[in-house]
């Protein structure tokens, strides 16, 4: 077991949250939001902390409760302006804002903000989305191989926001700051992510050696969006931190790309961190991560990331085997509540999957065969999709044409197995005790052997 030590000051009071505090808060410092929450369905509902510190271990995130008209109020001490976010929704937090918010997940540009600090959050809602190129939208706006063309795109499209943000009311020094960074982040990203959605319109096969030559007529414009950003305070935008990799590639900067950006010891820091806890969320605590976790914390420097990994190492101890189960409903097509606990006496196997979830599906052949070739034995095979999407998920398993053991959950309602991506596969004996949280896929030999030995 990994003992929990005292996290460093700045990063438990980061950000402090209450919910019911006696204490007289500071005026200035309570933000309080309320509203309703659209087509959230099965979505979790999360205000998310994006600050970098905030970012390694979801500590300073708030739970947003619904009622049955889906509204919600929430109050909390924040000590510094920064990025938030809910569902897709993005937000900027102040502290003293007082919101009146209607945050739509399917589309962020149907929300409404009213009250102290709505100007920025207006502003924030049809910011472009870095995961789809930002000013290319997902590839629509690739109409040729010639990567001057979207040196056009990107040009037009940053004086239409640069003029929107030159507008904003009641903005903060450090706001405009931080967009005006936003806007050099989209003009890179949308560049940079040329060559790939060129590949999926057949201009060119992808590799970094097309990439290279692709980008060479726009290489002097990417050096100059970046020659000025190796800030460490620019680490607290979410968009800077996300881009830090393609800064960093050797193989482009050994071309002269990026060659006047300098990752600093901070960022890298940062990097090595967040790489060290995705392995630690996707692998558990089994003991190469032990040993490797001993190997980082020997390197860092900072103690807000040494802290931040020994915090989430620590957490991971209630999933050590042995440990009794975590009971959690399960909803069926029909509205029908299941408990896990339900199946208790028998061995169960766990799937948490997506209907859009590549990897997801490729396991499906292979967990049909395990429970095909498990039939009649003591033990249970339980398909649990985490899909924001209802009607996603109820079209796809009437497709499949599955009735039996298939559930829907919300991915909030499995926070003590820290499902922080899928697919996720769990294993339990007969007694309700965790075999495995992390078990080895459908197609894997292990989990045979696995199963062989409870039953």
């Amino acid at each position: 077991m990994i003992k929990l030590r005292a996290l460093s000051i700045s990063l438990l009071a980061f950000f402090i949250f209450t919910g019911c505090s006696t204490e007289k808060e500071e005026p200035t410092k309570t933000v309080v939001i309320q509203g309703e929450l659209i087509n959230f369905d099965n979505a979790t509902k999360t205000l998310s902390a994006r600050g970098s510190l905030a970012s390694l271990t979801g500590i300073q995130n708030v739970e947003l409760s619904v009622d049955a008209n889906n509204r919600f109020s929430t109050s909390f001490v924040l000590e510094e302006e920064g990025y938030f976010s809910v569902g897709r929704n993005q937000l900027y937090l102040s502290p003293g804002d007082s919101l009146v918010v209607s945050l739509d997940y399917m589309d962020p540009n149907k929300a409404t903000f009213e009250g102290k600090g709505a100007e920025v959050n207006r502003y924030l809602m049809d910011v472009p989305f870095p995961k789809s190129g930002s000013y290319l939208s997902g590839g629509r706006e690739v109409k040729s191989p010639d990567v001057q063309d979207i040196v056009k795109l990107a040009d037009t499209e940053n004086a239409v926001r640069l003029s929107k943000l030159e507008n904003v009311k009641n903005a903060s020094a450090k706001f405009i700051e931080f967009e005006k960074l936003r806007l050099d982040l989209d003009y890179i990203n949308t560049l940079e992510s040329f060559p790939i959605y060129a590949s999926f319109k057949d201009y060119f096969e992808f590799s970094d050696e097309n990439w290279i030559k692709a980008m060479t007529p726009a290489k002097e414009i990417l050096n100059e969006k970046t020659a000025n950003l190796d800030q460490n305070k620019y680490m607290e935008h979410p968009n800077f931190r996300d881009m830090l990799g393609v800064f960093g590639n050797e193989k482009f900067r050994n071309s002269g790309f990026f060659t006047d950006f300098s990752l600093t010891p901070e960022m890298k820091e940062f990097q090595k961190t967040e790489s060290f806890l995705y392995s630690l969320k996707n692998a558990g605590l089994v003991d190469s991560i032990v040993v490797q976790s001993k190997t980082v914390m020997a390197e860092l420097k900072n103690p807000d990331y040494q802290n931040a990994i020994e915090y989430t190492l620590s957490s991971y101890n209630s999933l050590d085997p042995g440990h009794a189960a975590y009971d959690f409903v399960m909803n069926t097509e029909s509205g029908e509540k299941h408990p896990l606990s339900e199946y208790k006496g028998k061995v169960i196997y766990v799937d948490f999957w997506a209907t859009w979830c590549g990897p997801c599906i490729a396991e499906e052949p292979a967990y049909e065969q395990l429970k095909e070739d498990y039939k009649g034995k003591d033990i249970e095979f339980l398909s649990v999709s985490i899909d924001t999407n209802v009607k996603a998920w109820e079209n796809y398993i009437q497709k499949k044409g599955w009735t039996e053991k298939t559930y829907l959950i919300s991915q909030a309602e499995l926070a003590d197995y820290k499902i922080n991506g899928i697919p996720r596969y769990l294993l339990i004996d007969e007694n309700f005790n965790i075999v495995t949280a992390f078990a080895p896929r459908p197609s894997e030999e292990k989990v045979r052997t696995m199963i062989d030995e409870l039953l």
